[in-house]
């Protein structure tokens, strides 16, 4: 019998010889791992080899569910891609709500993990708790909003796909995973890891039931916590206006970045016209992801003018890049951006910074219009932004140059771009500064995946956005010493949460409390707050492990120092900000019990984390 909240059943498909196998994890795992990239994590440790190439037949991709992903969880809706990420060499994962994680664990599977490469185009159809591998050449090439169309005309209405664009297909390092026309699995590069093994795409019809052990204790505590959650401010935000509701108070208070990182609020004054309610005046109705009560999703439609698009609406992150990034503040040509990333299956947070990087590039004369094919390339061209897009997901012209992200297109560009290429260990910095809160430094070096905002940490406590109660200690901004603790204990529920599959939206708006009660009442086991803290600093502590043992240190790791410095912007909110990356770090690394130096975690460490297995493999 297997954990209820689960299916029991991980399909194992190896690609190269088209076998499927289905293996049964023990209840322990469920319960230590909580599903998501906690028990991806677990498995391609397992499984893959150090120091694979991530895009060769060695390489293993998982699609994984959490273990409250469709139950009665408030926002149970997330799915998770995991595998060695082709951008940074690290671990990689990338998650997404709407209804395809909910499919995947009613068509029987709590996981699926693939192996080796296709002979030839192929997508896995699951349901039933059955699966099978379908002959996928003729969808080879066609966009994630047709293939859905297609899934849709072949296997009803409930079905549900999670794909790749012709851009995965050519296993261009700026692509990443689409379900529900939009929602996207986006960072870490993972869709061409999908395009690597001639995968298509991942095809679900749902029809089980996943079990619940107390459905009725369930049901009460749910109906408090989303009592408590409607209460909360944030929540109000998020439900009328989604995260596009932040921009513009993002842009005044420069968490955005603006310019390439190199510019000030001042530079960008009208960031007021890509936000909030002239966000909500393209808005033809709103979307809520799979039993979700916040609902901050929308569909938005442009009917006139050079830029006619209707797709999801544009989130906080998209209107930023494309937006404060590049100084363009037409809000048409950004949900036509918006657009073409969700159709051609592109991260629009990486695939605006490279845009970004390439109008630097172009304004102080390292690219011309010969090398860009006449496109004019200048801060604020709303025109030049959307052809270049374009050309990215077509890999057509200069847009092969840039398919790859800023990292590759400064190094095939070369003449000194690369100081203009703002990454981390070859991922495109998300919109959020941490020269206002500095916390975010560390979890952008220190995370197993670099560069990722949605890594909670310290950050959320200077910037008010942990939740009620889970650090009681205010955090001064610029004092840089003593956030250790608060940073691993934010860090380990905030994993804990996402593994078993809630939004952050939700981790954001509800009491530590309310996971507890979830996993309690789901598997049948009692979740106390430490509980749920020890299986966070396990999952943590096995992914940057999974680095490690790939010979990959993220105490080597730098930040560009337009992140950190508060030079070039001499005015503003972070003014002369220059952050003490190091003490940060250091805090950080002895709250965890990891070594200072090396940042490995010590031997008594594992012991107590019950990771045995990992010991070989960093303490010999």
């Amino acid at each position: 019998m297997a954990v209820p909240g689960t299916m029991g059943k991980i399909l194992l498909v190896d690609l190269a010889n088209q076998t499927l196998t289905v293996e049964t994890p023990p209840d322990e795992v469920y319960l230590k791992y909580l599903g998501g990239y906690g028990l991806g994590a677990y498995y391609l440790y397992k499984l893959q080899e150090p120091r694979v190439d991530p895009l060769g037949p060695g390489a293993h991709l998982g699609f994984f569910t959490g273990l409250l992903t469709g139950t009665q969880a408030i926002t149970g809706n997330r799915y998770f891609v995991v595998a060695k990420s082709p951008k940074t060499g690290t671990w990689g994962d990338a998650n997404s709500g709407g209804t395809f994680g909910p499919a995947l664990k009613a068509a029987g599977f709590d996981g699926v993990i693939f192996s080796g490469i296709s002979p030839s185009p192929v997508y896995l159809l699951v349901q039933g708790g059955q699966a099978e591998l379908v002959p996928a050449g003729d969808w080879w090439g066609v966009d994630t909003n047709e293939l859905e169309e297609r899934v849709e005309q072949r296997y009803g209405k409930k079905a549900r796909a999670a794909s790749i664009g012709p851009p995965g297909e050519r296993m261009a390092l700026l692509s990443c995973v689409i379900n529900d026309r939009g929602r996207a699995a986006g960072r870490s590069g993972l869709g061409a890891v999908m395009g690597s093994k001639r995968l298509k795409a991942v095809v679900a019809v749902g029809d089980q039931k996943v079990s619940m052990a107390d459905p009725e204790g369930m049901k009460q505590a749910i109906d408090k916590h989303r009592e408590f959650m409607r209460q909360q401010g944030f929540f109000d935000v998020l439900s009328n206006y989604g995260t596009a509701g932040l921009t513009a108070s993002s842009v005044a208070s420069a968490d955005a970045p603006i310019k390439n990182w190199a510019g000030a609020p001042s530079d960008f004054p009208t960031a007021d016209k890509i936000s909030d309610d002239q966000v909500l005046a393209i808005q033809n109705r709103k979307y809520a992801c799979w039993r979700c009560p916040i609902g901050c999703g929308g569909e938005t439609e442009v009917t006139n003018g050079p830029y006619r698009s209707k797709t999801h609406k544009p989130e906080y992150e998209t209107l930023a890049s494309f937006g404060a990034m590049c100084l363009n503040d037409d809000l048409a040509s950004i949900n036509r951006c918006n657009e073409i990333c969700n159709r051609y299956g592109l991260d629009t947070i990486s695939t605006a910074c490279t845009v970004a990087f390439a109008i630097e590039c172009y304004e102080n004369g390292l690219i011309t219009d010969e090398d860009t094919g006449g496109i004019p390339l200048k801060w604020g061209n709303a025109g030049a932004i959307v052809k270049i897009t374009e050309a990215i997901a077509q890999g057509t012209g200069f847009g092969k140059v840039l398919q790859d992200g800023a990292k590759r297109g400064a190094e095939r560009i070369g003449k000194g771009a690369e100081q203009y290429a703002i990454h981390i260990a070859g991922e495109e910095v998300p919109m959020h500064d941490p020269r206002l809160n500095p916390g975010l430094a560390t979890s952008y070096k220190m995370d197993a995946t670099p560069g990722r905002h949605t890594q909670m940490s310290a950050w959320t406590v200077e910037g008010e956005f942990a939740p009620p109660g889970l650090v009681t200690d205010k955090l001064e901004r610029y004092k840089y010493s003593g956030k250790g603790q608060a940073h691993k204990r934010v860090s380990a529920h905030y994993h804990a949460a996402t593994a078993a599959g809630l939004c952050m939206f939700a981790w954001i708006n509800l009491k530590p409390e309310a996971l507890c009660d979830c996993l309690t009442y789901t598997t049948g086991h009692t979740f106390a707050l430490d509980d749920v803290l020890a299986i966070g600093d396990r999952i943590a502590t096995l992914r940057i492990a999974f680095n490690l043992r790939d010979g990959v240190r993220n105490m080597d790791i730098e930040l560009p120092s337009r992140v950190l410095k508060g030079s070039p912007p001499e005015q503003g909110p972070i003014a002369h900000v220059d952050i003490d990356l190091d003490t940060q770090v250091r805090d950080y690394l002895e709250a965890m019990g990891w070594d200072t130096k090396t940042g490995v975690p010590t031997r008594q460490t594992l012991e107590s984390l019950e990771l045995h297995f990992v010991i070989p493999d960093l303490h010999g």
